[in-house]
């Protein structure tokens, strides 16, 4: 079969979409080859060898190629995603209770959980520690978040006698702090964190107080409060150079500066609940 006629059968193997665009184009360019080489050593008295080439079999060939190929991806593709659903089913704790849970029975690394007293489970969960603690009527189980683990806060003491009278019949207590200070946000992020456990667990309302009046500003109508005030549950957050906390009778005080002031009162609600001693 002459050359003209190969490329003509090819051509229509294209239009019939037995053979791709770059099968035909490489195929006809071995022709044209071919027939360039013939073209340069032409002998007519030479016998020429009958060409056995077919198209139609080198395009079912790279077909079935590509079908191989194309199976052998799907089923990578299935066993990746077998392996990580068993390993998100299986394998990685996702919620606070599967932490603990391994927590409780010695999985987690220390930086990830402990034991604290042989009691309390603590976890470390996107960067915050929680542990569980049930009502005092065993009826509610309460997951409570603390900045820092009670490890971080083993060096800080509380000193002082806190009236437990007061603070067990306050149903409110004064949050107050110096308005003229320099580090209102640590301030505002120290008695934030401990509104939130006052509120959801001692079912105790904040009331915004400052330590002094001002004749403008936020503490223009808030109450001018200070551990002087004897009759009232207070927490006094103070700025200071050393990091200090105390009990004064009716008077939670913390001192000190930056996240010293969250440890402070991190480290008086451990003592609360009762975890840590003073």
């Amino acid at each position: 079969m002459n050359k003209e006629k190969r490329i003509e059968e090819l051509r229509q193997s294209l239009e019939h979409g037995t053979i791709t665009r770059e099968e035909f184009d490489g195929l006809k360019e071995q022709i044209e080859q071919e027939k360039e080489e013939d073209d340069e050593h032409y002998n007519p008295h030479e016998e020429r060898p009958i060409d056995s080439h077919n198209p139609h079999e080198d395009a079912k060939k790279g077909s079935d190629i590509y079908i191989i190929i194309a199976l052998i991806a799907v089923i990578v593709i299935l066993a990746a995603g077998f392996v990580w659903f068993s390993y998100l089913k299986n394998g990685q704790p996702k919620t606070i209770d599967d932490f603990h849970a391994l927590n409780l029975n010695g999985k987690l690394k220390p930086e990830q959980g402990y034991v604290y007293n042989n009691a309390y489970s603590f976890i470390a969960f996107d960067g915050t520690w929680y542990t569980q603690l049930k009502s005092p009527k065993g009826t509610r189980i309460y997951d409570m978040a603390f900045r820092f683990g009670p490890r971080d806060l083993e060096g800080i003491n509380i000193g002082g006698f806190l009236d437990k009278e007061i603070f067990d019949n306050s149903s409110f207590y004064y949050a107050t702090f110096n308005p003229n200070g320099t580090q209102f946000s640590h301030v505002a992020l120290a008695v934030a964190d401990f509104n939130q456990h006052m509120t959801n667990v001692f079912f105790k309302n904040p009331v915004a107080a400052c330590d002094r009046n001002q004749t403008e500003g936020p503490c223009l109508t808030r109450p001018v409060i200070t551990c002087e005030n004897r009759n009232y549950m207070v927490l006094y957050v103070k700025e200071a150079d050393e990091n200090r906390t105390y009990y004064d009778g009716n008077c939670m005080v913390v001192e000190g500066s930056g996240f010293g002031l969250v440890k402070g009162v991190d480290r008086i609600l451990l003592n609360l609940y009762g975890i840590m001693p003073q």
